[in-house]
């Protein structure tokens, strides 16, 4: 589609026209959420925190293709999902998009923002908090907002038990991208289908077994909707898909290693010894990773080489055919 056929006219930017600039640009989907729905969130996760005059939140999606999928679990190539879906889509593909909507908005006068994916990663918490004349706490800098209780709030889908945005298009599979906008557009409605059936296949599959079958982190958003999640060992969660402990590229000492550790607790090893801690984790596991170690050494990014709970998710409601994006075959097939 081209540009002048979304451009009009009207004094300002309407949600029908954003969604098809948005798309045209290179977005699969596009999701309006108004700034009222984070009137609960905490000051540090508010987009008004960080443009007071945002009036609407927008939430662009973008595929992981099925293809990089299926290649890592046929264990045939990693480098698909490392790039295609994580680091091309964080680094190259979003950004562009990113850009040239806000730059879409601005040219009709709407200040906007386009959150960077990795900023949260420039704020190291030593900014200071400030009062402002109203008696109200500014937080400190860099302010994130969340992602996917964000993407929920714009309409774009649901969080499942794998703590994973599922969409209707393409189950847990996409990455999600945001911009704050002063502009006021029509919001999307709050997604109120259930693509999550607790099936807990996302639990059974994970190889650092780093999600729990009883354990929860529930979440409310009021008047809104509630979250049932499993609880997240983080810990085990980076030694499995930033390290690559469970891949074909970990050495036999690494992978006894990490399953040592996958198969305890939070404090302990399965062997009873006292968990190591991430530092030493991190050098025992992605330091002795031959695919960990490129990756982090010459693009700056985790290896990606897990996603075992994604693909059990999109397996799942594949072959239930809850998805609106059909494929000649089912997924696993």
């Amino acid at each position: 589609m081209e540009l002048e056929e979304i451009l009009t006219d009207e004094e300002v930017p309407t949600a029908k026209n954003v969604k098809k600039a948005a798309k045209a640009f290179g977005a699969d989907f596009v999701c309006i959420g108004s700034i009222d729905r984070w009137n609960s969130a905490p000051k540090e996760n508010d987009p008004r925190s960080i443009m007071p005059r945002c009036k609407s939140v927008i939430c662009l999606g973008f595929r992981i293709h099925r293809g990089a999928q299926n290649a890592v679990r046929e264990g045939t190539y990693y480098s698909g999902y490392t790039f295609s879906g994580f680091n091309d889509l964080n680094e190259a593909v979003a950004p562009l998009v990113q850009h040239r909507l806000a730059s879409y908005l601005e040219d009709f006068g709407y200040e906007t923002i386009a959150l960077a994916h990795h900023s949260n990663k420039l704020g190291d918490g030593s900014g200071e908090a400030k009062q402002n004349p109203d008696g109200t706490f500014k937080p400190k800098p860099e302010v994130f907002i969340n992602y996917r209780i964000s993407a929920v709030l714009c309409g774009a889908g649901e969080i499942g038990y794998s703590r994973l945005l599922l969409t209707p298009q393409f189950g847990p599979c996409q990455r999600i991208y945001f911009l704050l906008t002063e502009a006021e557009l029509e919001p999307d409605p709050i997604f109120e289908g259930k693509l999550c059936d607790g099936c807990k296949l996302c639990v059974r599959k994970c190889p650092a077994k780093a999600l729990s079958l009883t354990e929860t982190d529930d979440f409310e958003i009021p008047g809104i909707c509630n979250i049932h999640r499993s609880s997240l060992d983080m810990g085990k969660c980076a030694m499995s898909h930033g390290g690559g402990a469970f891949s074909p590229f970990a050495p036999p000492e690494v992978r006894a290693y990490a399953e040592n550790i996958a198969n305890g607790t939070r404090t302990t090893c399965a062997d009873g010894t006292p968990r190591p801690s991430p530092e030493e984790i991190s050098k025992n596991v992605g330091e002795k990773v031959p695919y960990a170690v490129i990756a982090r050494k010459n693009w700056g990014i985790p290896a990606a080489t897990c996603a075992e709970c994604q693909r059990a998710c999109l397996e799942h409601l594949d072959k239930r055919g809850r998805l609106s994006l059909k494929f000649r075959h089912k997924y696993g097939e």
